[in-house]
């Protein structure tokens, strides 16, 4: 028998991916007969036995020198080069464009770390330096980029596609009977048929032609494609939603516990039709008996059903300012599966008694099935608060009830505080949209009671619900948040310092309570909000995971998602978990198939979960783009919240950002101080958080940035209103 094992050694040792399938080193070696490829597979099986090789989960061989690869999701830059974010635990890492082998944006791939050290590289014939972690990339897992959005433009031989992401560089060659007859200057989507490499440009197929590009529903829409989103489902996801879209039965109610007769309520915004949570409360003497009914969409979508599958593959709905891309079919989301008032639903719920410390004194997590009696508002539940005396009359039944939720959720909120869960309080934008979709009004989102009410009420659910399966011990999903690598904290304490702020480390180092005292002492200054965003972006993403790691941000050792089935993957993977637990039937073989499950489902809805997230902010933006387009000229109040050498962003009070290029300036000889965030001249200074006037000059909506320039006022019109709406 020919000895295979040197040959194969060599040629995966001198492969630039470092990886290679079987078929792959069979057709390298011209192994073509039955019996040569049996031997082969004998050597390779000598070979990962003797730990020369690593055999991987896709089915691919690699030296082991190289198995402690990286998986990350490319991030990639304009200018060429990209970083790639672990989708585990980890920063950032480099990687030269030399060393992309052909990844994009968006592609998760293996990395092999080559260099711990600031490194030197050049982009646009210009020699830099990094301080981070350098990586090669030796295999793309997969594309994140199927399709692309782009300008088309009609060219010999088919046409060519500039994409609107400039992080994706490569401009894409569509052959002539691949176009679907678009025409020059449109949007279009593209199907990626070959991507770039060093000796060749990519190729795709024209799939949608969208439209004129300074349309905003076209630029809207460009954006949802850009991001592989889609409105529709299959077919046959739908065909099953409706097969289970059946009312609830008294058969379906047997063996669970019955809530029907509590009083129980939904609160929610104005605009929400899916409704996965509802609350109920009473008192057991000086202990409050709090009850949290989930819908229970496990009931519905079963393990490995299309619906299944569709909603593990959208990982999350997705929420723009005037429509929902929901996980499920609406026949579900907004009907059977939503805790609609008056009707029926089941549900998983969790009664807890909690002490008047806010301390879980008992709980019982079961199946259960409710009758939510009013579908409440945040703006209703806050006027009630505020001793709305028409609310109070409408809602008489309710109002105790409600008086004694906020008197808990104070107290949780305390609990919290004291445990040092750290409140960023970072302003985020309520874009308003009338019915005809035209934008009302843009303001900052208040945050009331009725909202830190559910928020904290749905935290320790989360809370015991995730400790109890940690202590048992089974596969398991958790959101995640790490503590902050020691290299961001020293970043962070040097951009502080400049402000003459400082990190006082506690008995256990840089625990949550050090960045809550901090957070407390910058509490109402000018540079609040930026010196927030600024620790922020120094922790580490929250993230989901099947190892329980705790989390950071929120002080507490155990925490899941497990309140949002309808609109996130996760809590459906938990809630299946929490079933064959109570039906104990949690065997060697199914813990064996949960275990690789909740493996998939952390990381699927990581990536999706990101996803989602930046298709969000981008539809906000181009939001605020279109609102700012009808005001160019008009003048604003607003303070600096981001400095660069090339000049200086400016948030509105609204939340709305623009930016000043440095020329526009008054003239002077500026210098960026990147440690303090400062641009520095011989007669004026622009930092961080300071109070600045702006006119609007130019928005521009398919880029979705808006410019700014300084405003003064003439002489004598100094305290002229200002337009801030």
């Amino acid at each position: 028998m020919v000895n295979f094992k040197d040959k194969i050694i060599e040629m995966i040792s001198n492969k630039k991916q470092k990886l290679m399938a079987f078929d792959e080193i069979a057709k390298n070696l011209g192994l073509v007969s039955g019996f040569d490829r049996q031997a082969l597979a004998g050597a390779l099986n000598d070979l990962v036995r003797e730990e020369k090789l690593v055999f991987t989960k896709r089915n691919k061989y690699m030296l082991p020198e190289n198995a402690g690869a990286v998986k990350c999701v490319m991030l990639m830059n304009e200018n060429g080069f990209g970083f790639a974010r672990p989708i585990g635990e980890g920063d950032d890492i480099f990687v030269a464009e030399r060393d992309l082998f052909g990844a994009t944006q968006g592609d998760t791939v293996l990395v092999k770390i080559v260099s711990k050290n600031r490194n030197n590289y050049r982009f646009k014939g210009k020699k830099a330096s990094h301080g981070r972690t350098q990586g090669q990339v030796i295999e793309v897992l997969d594309r994140g980029y199927k399709t692309i959005v782009g300008y088309y433009t009609v060219t010999v031989g088919g046409g060519l596609v500039i994409p609107d992401d400039k992080r994706f560089s490569d401009t894409v060659f569509i052959p002539a009977n691949k176009t679907l007859g678009a025409k020059s200057n449109t949007k279009v989507v593209v199907k990626i048929t070959e991507y770039p490499s060093r000796t060749k440009m990519a190729q795709g197929e024209v799939m949608e032609i969208l439209g004129d590009p300074n349309s905003f529903k076209v630029s809207t829409l460009s954006v949802i494609r850009s991001f592989g989103l889609v409105e529709e489902f299959p077919k046959e996801v739908l065909l099953e939603a409706d097969k289970v879209n059946v009312p609830v039965s008294s058969e379906m109610v047997k063996g669970r516990k019955d809530f029907r007769e509590e009083l129980t309520i939904t609160i929610d915004g104005e605009d929400a039709r899916d409704f996965d949570d509802a609350i109920s409360l009473k008192m057991n003497k000086d202990n409050y008996v709090l009850s949290v009914h989930i819908a229970d969409v496990s009931n519905y979508v079963k393990e490995g059903s299309y619906l299944d599958k569709e909603a593990f593959r959208r990982g999350t709905s997705v929420y723009f300012p005037d429509y929902v891309l929901p996980m499920l079919p609406k026949v579900l989301s907004n009907g059977i599966c939503s805790l609609n008032p008056n009707e029926d639903r089941l549900t998983m719920s969790v009664v807890m008694e909690i002490d008047k410390t806010g301390n879980v004194k008992n709980y019982n997590i079961c199946e259960g099935v409710i009758r939510s009696a009013y579908r409440m508002t945040y703006t209703s539940v806050t006027k009630i608060f505020d001793g709305d005396k028409e609310l109070r009359e409408k809602y008489a039944k309710v109002v105790p009830m409600l008086e004694k939720m906020a008197e808990l959720a104070k107290i949780l909120l305390k609990r919290r505080d004291d445990a040092g869960q750290l409140d960023f309080d970072l302003p985020e934008a309520q874009i308003n949209i009338d019915e005809e979709g035209k934008i009302t009004e843009i303001i900052k989102k208040p945050r009331n009671l009725s909202d830190r009410l559910i928020e904290q009420f749905m935290v320790i659910t989360n809370e015991v619900v995730a400790r109890h399966f940690s202590k048992l011990g089974v596969p398991f999903v958790y959101r995640v948040h790490e503590d902050p690598t020691p290299e961001r904290v020293k970043a962070f304490k040097q951009f502080i310092s400049s402000f003459a702020l400082k990190l006082e480390t506690g008995n256990e180092g840089y625990e949550p309570k050090v960045f809550q005292k901090l957070l407390l002492q910058i509490k109402g200054t000018e540079y609040s909000i930026p010196i927030s965003k600024v620790m922020l972006r120094s922790m580490q993403k929250a993230r989901y995971a099947p190892e329980n790691l705790g989390h950071f941000g929120l002080a507490l050792k155990d925490y899941c998602h497990f309140t949002s089935p309808i609109r996130r993957y996760p809590d459906l993977f938990i809630h299946r978990v929490i079933k064959y637990s109570l039906h104990n039937e949690l065997g060697a073989e199914k813990l064996r198939v949960l275990e690789s499950l909740a493996e998939e489902a952390s990381e699927q809805s990581s990536i999706t979960e990101r996803n989602a997230d930046e298709a969000e902010r981008a539809v906000d933006d181009l939001k605020k783009c279109e609102y700012m387009s009808s005001r160019i000229g008009q003048t604003f109040e607003g303070n600096i919240s981001s400095v660069t050498d090339s000049g200086i962003f400016v948030e509105l009070e609204n939340t709305i950002e623009g930016f000043i290029y440095k020329e526009y300036l008054p003239d002077d000889r500026y210098i960026f101080d990147e440690k303090r965030y400062m641009l520095l001249g011989k007669r004026n200074r622009y930092a961080l958080g300071d109070k600045i006037s702006v006119k609007v000059s130019e928005v521009d909506i398919t880029q979705r940035h808006i410019n700014f320039v300084p405003y003064t006022p003439i002489k004598g019109q100094e305290n002229a209103p200002k337009t801030q709406k």
